[in-house]
């Protein structure tokens, strides 16, 4: 941690664990080979949009503390996906954040469906599957 993302306790400042998060999204879609997620959907000519958001704090990551972000994709439906962040000091968990994502056009802004090949990419990618609606 840096000292400008925690508070006067030298704990993490709680909003600072979506941004932590918004790493873990970006390296997931790295990790996928695509780099920014944005660049992964303008491929279909569209984007994606955060809808909601939930986090679950467990324990507080501390000044110049090492911390381990992992992400994977934990739900599918047809127009949305649910990616899930853990947020770990070593074993110890500290965070679970659930972020929705609305799957939309790059024109009209409006849901449209996700692209089976985006779907079919995360199953051969992920070791435990998504659940699917």
């Amino acid at each position: 941690m840096r000292f400008n993302e925690i508070d006067n306790q030298s704990i993490v400042f709680n909003a600072n664990y979506l941004i932590y998060a918004d790493v873990g999204v970006t390296e997931y879609f790295r990790a996928l080979g695509e780099g920014q997620p944005g660049v992964y959907f303008n491929q279909y000519g569209t984007d994606i949009r955060e809808t909601h958001c939930e986090i679950d704090y467990h324990a507080p990551a501390l000044l110049d503390e090492l911390i381990t972000i992992a992400a994977r994709i934990s739900r599918f439906e047809r127009t949305s996906f649910t990616l899930h962040c853990g947020i770990f000091r070593g074993n110890e968990r500290l965070t679970d954040i659930e972020i929705s994502y609305a799957h939309i056009d790059g024109d009209s802004g409006q849901p449209t469906p996700l692209p089976g090949s985006f779907i079919a990419e995360v199953r051969r990618f992920e070791s435990r599957m998504p659940v699917q609606d």
